[in-house]
């Protein structure tokens, strides 16, 4: 019976040492989250004035190794994303709201109320893009590289450059269009290179 307890008291021990460890661990990896998006969008407000932002987006690629840590940005608010202010409580994620977008165009008087927010959003995905183009595979994978990859990452700033001139033009139909075409390169890329 004292065996039964030691070993018991070591296994809860163990439990105990593992959940602490993993605790630990994603602590640190949500530290790095919140470092990349603020990365993100100092990236995307430099975007939004007509700055060049190769180099900071390489040096940026640099600092993360695991895309992951990027794209979290695309979850919601609620999730550890940025979100895009519009629906918290809902779910604001980014990347829900851009295939939203693509589905449906947006009555006027509601693209004139989430222009801003929209646009904080589209020039997020524009810097998301701009650091995406760097993280090119050094493998093939299913016949795929890094020839591909830059090509789905161009066609998906091209349409989020599109998406940002809809937008500023209040124009409802070219913002679905734009929406759908970002949303076409990422489910191109997505179903080539996710895992």
């Amino acid at each position: 019976m004292k065996n039964l307890t030691r070993v018991m008291a070591f296994a809860l021990m163990l439990l105990l040492v593992a959940v602490l460890v993993n605790s630990s661990a994603r602590a640190a990896e949500d530290e790095e989250v919140k470092k990349a998006q603020a990365e993100i969008l100092a990236l995307a407000k430099k975007l939004s004035e007509g700055k060049d932002v190769a180099q900071e987006a390489q040096a940026i690629r640099k600092k993360y190794d695991d895309l992951n840590t990027i794209m979290h940005a695309y979850k919601p608010s609620p999730k550890g994303g940025i979100g895009t202010g519009l629906e918290p409580k809902a779910g604001d994620g980014i990347e829900i709201k851009l295939i939203n977008l693509g589905k449906r165009a947006l009555p006027a008087a509601t693209l004139a109320k989430e222009k801003d927010a929209l646009l904080k959003s589209a020039y997020v995905n524009l810097a998301i893009g701009e650091i995406t183009m760097h993280y090119a595979p050094e493998k093939p994978r299913g016949g795929k590289g890094a020839k591909e990859w830059k090509q789905f990452t161009e066609d998906m700033n091209k349409g989020t450059k599109e998406l940002i001139q809809a937008l500023k033009d209040a124009n409802p139909a070219n913002v679905k269009k734009a929406a759908l075409d970002v949303n076409n390169a990422c489910q191109n890329c997505h179903s080539d290179f996710r895992d």
